[in-house]
């Protein structure tokens, strides 16, 4: 688990290939929901609407409602 698995913190190369996460103060091992939750919540914050389905697809995983649903209201009520 990385803690704050947003857009930003997400570096990618000049191919668009992934290159580094940073601001890892929270890593740890933990339910990869966890940052895939807010992973994919992020896309939209930065983005726009819309990237979740490709998102999950890319990553190789069907969405699981609650546990993105668990994951962000934990997310919200740290704010």
């Amino acid at each position: 688990m990385h803690g704050d698995a947003c857009a930003p913190n997400t570096l990618v190369d000049s191919r668009g290939s992934f290159a580094a996460h940073v601001d890892v103060g929270d890593l740890a091992v933990a339910d990869r929901w966890a940052d895939l939750a807010i992973g994919a919540m992020s896309l939209e914050w930065n983005y726009g609407p819309g990237w979740d389905g490709l998102f999950f697809e890319v990553y190789g995983i069907a969405p699981d409602a609650e546990r993105i649903d668990y994951y962000r209201a934990l997310w919200d009520s740290r704010s």
